[in-house]
């Protein structure tokens, strides 16, 4: 039982501490017990060590309570006095301290992590603790890592958009013990003194700039960019677009320094130190040439690793070369499974929030695809080849066999997590590794890898190396373009659950045992007399396997069931404020599965964040939606419409309903660029206005009047505010009010236009809460029950204003605001109305209630 067990000894000791971790990600707070677990059960493993006595269960025991112990510091720490989080959300201060990271340089913006010195202001000054994310903005002077600065700022806690499934950017940040954030133009920011810091870290972010300077000396274009990626591991130099062809194209793996950087450095160290070490007649003597070599190659791995920056991936590959080559050194047979885990295990040892690294999870689950998967097919001249020499021709069609195989075994391996993080997949991935696999790992890796070693000897031949694989990128890049334009190269998918990931890596482990086969050729089994003894077991796994295709096809049947559902089937009205910072955005789900999106909310410049990319879609993706039916734009100011571009761009949108008034930002004519483009039916202002009914809903759009661009021309109050197209969705007994930013002037009229027809159940608070809106007359004449603020937390133009709070509250309304509960979701039957946010605060009651 225990050799079953411990087969493979590291695999149950990783899964025991991955366990421990994720509950202790989930479950914080419980120390004591998991410190009391782990003494006990280190006590009973000496005890049994002592007797002799062999034991089982007990080691996973105490992995698990190890690995929660070791996320604690990140899930729940302790802060000193004069911890930054303490400061923060306050009074501007005048903050020093030194860059602690590599500066990330964009178009006119420096983004870094500072490691924060002291604080000073009213008279004051102290020193205090912390790592702050600094954004610098403006053209100033060039920042590098170990640069001690000093800048006027405050210090702002970090938030996450708290919307169902949404990204916990604010654990994130907390793995990497950054806890606040500043911004600061260039102009206000004093360089004090360069290269505070020393040590290592400091002589490779050194060497790691000096290459990427030999780098820009190849020449202007994107090239250059993807040459820093593949050598020092730095992809800020990549633009986006770039980075969104590979992934179309299905190789952004390539990006990412691995397995196949760290082996060509192991290779090409062990031929060299081969050669150079058969010359010394000691060694020679001894029989030590060999094992020399090995501890020698260890060296530039290692440097190598360093000077890339160190990636999950990254550590992966030098932690698996280097238990490979110790089995060599100690002459032990090498399990790449075991190795495998050993790399993982010493990782999350290390640092163990890297369990949560997208890049962890896909590196060691593509290499675990890959060597199971291997491990359980053979080659279709396998059989076929008893007793004959292989042909040269066969040979070539084995290596080709297995070249293809891999690569299948990474996409298929890493298929749920890609759809998972990024709600796509790629088409033409399995072709385009075929081509550039060996143009980008096999010519231009090599030859920038070999420009950093010659490097210290000779710059120019090491340039002359660089310009080279800068040549065949700049023609690869092209060719990539090309294959990413395809409209079928990729296509976007929804966010499948964690019920669905499970579901597929067993069906994906099932349809690999269905034919369990042997790793031993034809002529092995013929000569192994216990070869028979393997019967039972290969039945037993066929068996199993046979018996879990069956139960997850009736397991996703009725997910699908489940989804079906929910999407489509449903007969009630589905309302979802969607926490979007200062902005709104509401999504109508109607019966039947007919949806409506009501504004994207949204930032200025969507290079910098973009609201529809990072926040909208995702939770769109995971509901399952794919198709709105519906956009509707209130009015064309940016934190309305930005985030609608990117929906328009990627979703099947059928309908947009606007006003037509026309602005003047970048913006707006790349929401009617997109429009024109894709084809999206937009009608006429003067047909969207009035009544609609879909699928037992009433959306009454009141507001603007039908007149009001030719009324603009000699009132001037109607602005892009005022002129915000206003509805109303009723179902049954519930409706909702959404009003966009009228203010004070467009409440008078839109309350004697329409009088009690606006009366609603739920108001989505005008202008985010304003002081110039929410007017007496129009709360009173809408009565609402439930006021949603859509604004950003403690924003800076004062949204929600007291008065206005106030206001509600002599009105008897139940107050809910997205900066505090998260978005908020409402569903009714057209009788009862149900009311969910997602985080309970200061103006929501309950977690969940009903009207």
């Amino acid at each position: 039982m225990t050799d079953k067990i411990y087969f493979r000894p590291v695999v149950p000791l990783l899964f025991s501490m991955i366990s421990g971790i994720g509950a202790g990600s989930q479950f914080s707070g419980y120390g004591i017990f998991a410190c009391l677990v782990a003494f006990v059960s280190l006590c009973v493993i000496l005890y049994c060590l002592y007797k002799n006595r062999s034991v089982i269960f007990t080691p996973v025991v105490l992995f698990i309570a190890l690995g929660y112990l070791s996320i604690q510091p990140w899930m729940a720490p302790k802060f000193p006095p004069h911890h930054i989080i303490h400061f923060e959300d306050g009074y501007s201060w005048k903050i020093s301290g030194v860059i602690d990271t590599p500066v990330a340089t964009y178009s006119h913006r420096q983004k870094f992590i500072l490691r924060a010195e002291t604080l000073e202001g009213n008279d004051t000054s102290f020193p205090v603790t912390g790592r702050i994310r600094l954004t610098v903005s403006g053209n100033g002077p060039e920042l590098l890592m170990g640069d001690r600065i000093v800048f006027w700022g405050r210090i702002k806690s970090i938030r996450n958009f708290n919307n169902p499934g949404g990204f916990d950017y604010k654990r994130y940040m907390a793995f990497k013990k950054v806890y606040g954030t500043a911004y600061v133009s260039a102009k206000k920011l004093t360089l004090i003194q360069r290269n505070s810091k020393t040590g290592i870290g400091m002589i490779i972010a050194d060497t790691r700039r000096i290459i990427s300077d030999l780098i820009d000396k190849t020449g202007q274009g994107t090239e250059q960019g993807v040459l820093k990626a593949l050598i020092v591991g730095d992809r800020n130099s990549i633009p986006n677009e770039l980075k969104q062809a590979f992934n179309r194209a299905g190789i952004g793996h390539l990006l990412a320094i691995s397995g196949l950087h760290i082996g060509i450095v192991a290779t090409g160290a062990f031929l060299i130190f081969k050669v150079l070490l058969s010359y010394i007649k000691f060694l020679l003597r001894h029989a030590w040439t060999e094992k020399g070599v090995v501890i020698l190659s260890v060296i530039p791995v290692c440097i190598y690793g360093l000077l890339s920056g160190m990636s999950p991936s990254t550590q992966r590959a030098v932690i698996m070369v280097i238990v490979f080559l110790a089995a060599f050194l100690f002459e032990r047979e090498h399990d790449p499974m075991n190795t495998l885990a050993v790399a993982a295990l010493l990782i999350l040892i290390i640092h163990p929030p890297s369990l949560f690294s997208i890049s962890f999870q896909l590196s060691f689950t593509a290499v675990l695809a890959i060597l199971y998967g291997l491990s359980r097919v053979q080659t279709p001249w396998q059989s076929d080849t008893r007793g004959i020499q292989k042909t040269k021709r066969v040979r070539v069609a084995i290596k080709l066999f297995y070249f293809f195989m891999v690569s299948l075994f990474a996409i298929l391996g890493t298929l749920p997590l890609i759809m998972f993080y990024f709600n796509q997949i790629s088409l033409v991935g399995l072709l385009a590794n075929f081509i550039f696999v060996p143009l980008i790992g096999f010519v231009v890796v090599p030859l920038g890898l070999l420009a950093v070693f010659l490097y210290p000897l000779t710059g120019s031949l090491a340039l002359g190396c660089l310009k080279t694989g800068a040549f065949v990128l700049k023609h690869t890049i092209g060719i990539i373009h090309f294959c990413a334009d395809l409209p079928f190269a990729a296509v976007k998918t929804v966010t499948p659950s964690y019920f669905e990931i499970c579901c597929f890596y067993i069906l994906f482990w099932a349809v690999l045992n269905l034919r369990y086969v042997s790793s031993k050729t034809a002529a092995e089994e013929d000569n192994v007399p216990g070869e028979e003894n393997d019967a039972p077991e290969k039945s037993f796994i066929q068996k199993s396997a046979a018996i879990a295709v069956l139960l997850v096809v009736l397991a996703l049947s009725a997910d699908a069931c489940y989804w079906l559902y929910t999407r489509f089937w449903h007969n009630d009205l589905r309302v979802t404020m969607i926490d979007v910072g200062h902005g709104n955005a509401a999504l109508m789900e109607l019966p039947e599965g007919y949806n409506i999106l009501i504004d994207g909310g949204g930032f200025s410049d969507n290079s910098i964040f973009d609201t529809g990319a990072r926040i909208i879609a995702p939770f769109l993706w995971q509901k399952k939606i794919k198709t709105v039916d519906t956009l509707i734009l209130s009015h064309p100011n940016s934190d309305h419409l930005n985030g609608l571009i990117y929906i328009a761009e990627h979703f099947n949108v059928k309908n947009v309903w606007t006003n037509n008034e026309p602005a003047s930002t970048l913006g707006f004519k790349k929401f009617m660029e997109t429009i024109k483009k894709n084809e999206i039916h937009m009608p006429e202002y003067k047909e969207v206005a009035g009544i609609h009914h879909i699928n037992g809903v009433c959306i009454n759009i009141f507001y603007p009047p039908k007149d009001f661009i030719e009324k603009r021309k000699k009132e001037t109050w109607r602005n892009l505010n005022n002129n915000s197209l206003v509805l109303k969705a009723s179902f049954g007994e519930d409706s909702f009010l959404f009003p966009g930013d009228i203010e004070a002037r467009a409440e008078y009229e839109l309350a004697a236009i329409a009088g009690d027809k606006i009366k609603s159940t739920v108001l989505l608070a005008p202008h985010h809460g304003s002081k110039t809106s929410s007017t007496r007359t129009f709360i009173e004449t809408v009565n609402p029950e439930v006021i949603v603020i859509s604004s950003g937390w403690k924003s800076r133009f004062g949204f929600p204003h007291p008065k206005v709070l106030k206001r509600y509250k002599e009105n008897r309304c139940r107050i809910l605001g997205t900066a505090r509960n998260g978005a908020v979701s409402m569903s009714t039957d057209g009788q009862t109305l149900t009311i969910k946010p997602t985080i309970t605060g200061t103006y929501s009651l309950l977690p969940c209630y009903s009207l």
